[in-house]
């Protein structure tokens, strides 16, 4: 995981918005998300609302929103830490389909825990992954992710602190 070209980037320009409105405006991408539906007409909305070059602070209201980021400072997709009760939940987006596969997530996720347990704090992380999206369920056991629960529709996974130390000595 170290050494790798995936950076997490926490501005959220103008510019960002409108990419990631392209990204959930595809069924591909999306199809595995469990965000309400048709999130990209509202992220329309403020964008026509608000002429602002940075929007930040809009997209970091109910936790922390980050562009994920490769080589050039591309923007390839983005991170989601959402603060929970019991530490936090993490849903991620590679928006770009020609990067998929090349192990771009797993690195974000990587990048992602470290935002979590060395800038929140938390205990734990946990990830809701549709039954169908073996990619996601692949990446984040890869990362070190333990299947903690079934439930209809999708699995939870989790790590905590302690096992992302082990990992990572």
């Amino acid at each position: 995981m170290r050494g790798n070209n995936v950076k997490l980037r926490q501005e959220i320009f103008a510019s960002d918005a409108w990419r990631i409105i392209h990204w959930l405006e595809d069924n591909e991408v999306t199809q595995y998300l469990n965000e309400r539906q048709n999130v990209q007409e509202s992220i329309k909305e403020v964008m026509y609302r608000v002429n602002m070059p940075i929007l930040t602070h809009l997209f970091n209201q109910n936790g922390s929103f980050f562009m994920i980021t490769h080589e050039e400072e591309e923007p390839v997709g983005f991170l989601k830490l959402i603060p929970k009760s019991f530490g936090a939940e993490m849903v991620i987006v590679i928006g770009e389909k020609q990067m998929w596969g090349k192990g771009l997530g797993t690195n974000a996720i990587y990048e992602g825990l470290k935002h979590a347990f060395f800038q929140w704090r938390v205990d734990e992380v946990i990830a809701k992954i549709k039954f169908e999206n073996s990619r996601s369920r692949r990446a984040f056991s890869k990362i070190g992710f333990s299947l903690n629960k079934e439930m209809s529709k999708e699995m939870h996974y989790t790590i905590t602190m302690n096992d992302f130390l082990k990992l990572s000595a």
